[in-house]
C-alpha cells in the first residue's frame, strides 16, 4: 500500500515537474520506486517456527504386578489428583498378604517358645543342670526367634501397603497425553529392574511451551521474559500471549547452520493448544512509536552503498559525509583525545573513521606490514564488537545512506543514522524529515547493465553532463 503511494506521489512529481523542465522524463525513464519518509510505530520481532510441547510429562507406573483390570481414563480426559486411573488384578498381592500374615503367626509362637526355653535353660544352668554351651545354644535360638518376627512384621506391614498398590490412581491433576495399556494386559511392578511397565502418560496442560530454534545472528537479542506471540495453524485468527522462558546454552547445528533452542511458555486455561501442534512465533525485542521511518528496501547499509557508489560512477567521496547521531546512553563511550592513539602509535577506530580516504591511504602506506597486520586485526575485533552490541541493542543508532535527486534532479548519496527494523520499516533516527523522498535503488541494479547505464547518465557527476 505505502509502495502504491509512493508511485502516485511520484507519478505526481513527474505530471508537475513535466510541466516546466525535463527532467521528470528523465526520472520516469529511470523507473525506480521512491519511499516517503513517515512517522509510524516499529516494532521489531525475532520470528521462528516451533512444537508445542508440555512443560513437564508424568509417566504413570505401578508398584504391583499382575493383570489390568480396569482402566478408568482414556486418552485426553481431564482428572484431578487422587483419581482412579488403573485397578490392577489384586490376588498376587492378597495372597502376599494372607502368607505375611501366616509368617506372622509362626514368628511370633516361634519367639514364644523360644523365650521360654530361655527362662528354663538359664534357671537349669543356675542349678549345674545344663551346661554352658546348652544355654548359649538357647540364647541364640531366642535371638533369632526375636530376629524373625521383626522381619515377618515388617513384611505384613509392606503387604499391607501393597494392597494399596493394586490401585492406581493420578499423581497429578492434568490431562492423560498418553495411554500404554488396556485391560487384561500384564504389567510389571515399577519395583523390577526392569523399571515396570508405563501404564499412561500425564501433563498439565493449562501452562504449555513452544520450542523453537533460532538462527544465532538473532539470539544476541532474545532474552528471557521478552514477550511473545504464538499463531497456530487450527487457530489462524487468534493469537496467543506468552513470553520467553529459557535459552538453551548449547547450540544445535543443522546443514552447516548454528541454532539454539528456545523456550517460550504461553497460558492454556482454554485447553485450546495441544502436544505437537506447530507454532510461530514472533518475539517482541523492541517496539518504537511514532518514529520516522523508510521502507528498507530505500536503506543502503555503507557496503551496499558502496558498491552502488561504484557501480553508478558517483564520488567516493560522498561515503565519507556524517551526520550527527542522537544521544545513546547505550553506546560505548571512545574516551582517547583526539589527538592521541593506543599505546601502541596506531591509531583508535574513530580517528580511522574521522579520516578521508586519501588520509587513511597515507597513514595506512606509512605503517610497517606488522603495524599493517595490527591495525587490520584491530579492525576485525572493534567491527565484530560492533556487531555484537548491534545484536544486543537493535534500536542503537547506526550509520546508514539513501539515494535522493539533488536540485538539479541527479540522483545523489545521502547520510542517515538509523535505528529500530521491522519486517517493512525501518527508523530513521538523524538525517531525513517527514515527507522527503528517497529513491529506492536495488542492489541487483549491479547486474542490470542497460539500467545501470540510464541511471548512471543521470548521476551528480561532477564535470559530467545529463541528456
Amino acid at each position: 500500500m505505502n509502495s502504491l503511494r509512493s508511485r502516485r506521489a511520484l507519478l505526481l512529481v513527474v505530471v508537475v515537474a513535466a510541466c516546466g523542465t525535463g527532467r521528470a522524463d528523465e526520472r520516469a525513464e529511470l523507473g525506480l520506486d521512491t519511499s516517503v519518509a513517515t512517522v509510524r510505530e516499529v516494532t521489531s520481532t525475532v520470528a521462528a517456527t516451533g512444537t508445542i510441547e508440555p512443560i513437564r510429562v508424568i509417566d504413570v507406573k505401578s508398584q504391583a504386578s499382575g493383570e489390568v483390570m480396569e482402566v478408568g481414563v482414556e486418552l485426553g480426559d481431564r482428572v484431578d489428583r487422587g483419581d482412579l486411573l488403573v485397578r490392577i488384578d489384586p490376588r498376587d498381592v492378597r495372597n502376599s498378604f494372607q502368607q505375611a500374615q501366616a509368617d506372622l503367626e509362626v514368628a511370633q509362637s516361634r519367639s514364644t517358645i523360644a523365650q521360654r526355653q530361655l527362662a528354663r535353660t538359664s534357671t537349669l544352668r543356675d542349678s549345674a543342670v545344663v551346661t554352658e554351651e546348652e544355654y548359649e545354644t538357647a540364647l541364640l535360638e531366642a535371638a533369632n526367634a526375636k530376629a524373625s518376627l521383626v522381619r515377618a512384621e515388617t513384611n505384613l506391614e509392606l503387604a499391607s501397603d501393597r494392597m494399596n498398590d493394586v490401585v492406581v490412581t493420578a499423581p497429578i491433576a492434568g490431562t492423560v497425553v498418553e495411554k500404554t495399556v488396556e485391560e487384561g494386559q500384564i504389567i510389571t511392578s515399577a519395583m523390577e529392574v526392569s523399571g515396570g511397565t508405563i501404564l499412561l502418560r500425564m501433563a498439565d496442560l493449562n501452562e504449555v511451551q513452544v520450542r523453537t530454534l533460532v538462527d544465532e545472528t538473532d539470539i544476541g537479542a532474545i532474552k528471557p521474559g521478552l514477550p511473545a506471540t504464538i499463531k497456530v495453524e487450527a487457530y489462524p485468527d487468534r493469537e496467543f500471549a506468552g513470553e520467553v522462558l529459557q535459552i538453551e546454552p548449547q547450540a544445535v547445528v543443522e546443514q552447516n547452520v548454528t541454532l539454539f533452542a528456545v523456550l517460550a511458555r504461553i497460558r492454556n486455561e482454554e485447553d485450546l493448544l495441544r502436544p505437537g501442534m506447530n507454532a510461530d512465533v514472533e518475539m517482541l525485542i523492541g517496539k518504537r512509536p511514532d518514529v520516522l521511518t523508510l521502507e528498507n528496501a530505500a536503506i543502503k547499509m555503507p557496503d551496499e552503498a558502496r558498491q552502488l557508489v561504484v557501480a553508478l560512477g558517483l564520488d567516493e567521496a560522498l561515503l565519507e559525509q556524517k551526520v550527527q547521531a542522537p544521544e545513546d546512553e547505550s553506546a560505548p563511550v571512545d574516551d582517547a583525545p583526539a589527538g592521541e592513539g593506543e599505546e601502541d602509535g596506531l591509531p583508535t577506530m574513530a580517528q580511522i573513521q574521522a579520516m578521508s580516504n586519501d588520509e587513511r591511504r597515507e597513514m595506512f602506506m606509512s605503517l610497517t606490514a606488522a603495524q599493517r597486520n595490527q591495525l587490520m586485526q584491530r579492525a576485525a575485533e572493534a567491527r565484530e564488537a560492533e556487531q555484537r552490541e548491534a545484536r544486543q541493542n537493535p534500536a542503537r543508532p547506526k550509520e546508514a545512506f539513501v539515494f535522493v535527486y539533488d536540485e538539479s534532479g541527479a540522483l545523489t548519496l545521502r547520510p542517515v543514522m538509523i535505528g529500530l527494523s521491522s519486517w517493512e520499516y525501518t527508523e530513521v533516527a538523524a538525517g531525513l524529515s517527514e515527507g522527503d523522498e528517497i529513491v529506492q535503488v536495488p542492489l541487483a541494479l549491479i547486474q542490470q547493465r542497460d539500467m545501470l547505464e540510464r541511471v548512471r547518465s543521470r548521476t551528480a557527476i561532477p564535470g559530467v553532463s545529463r541528456g
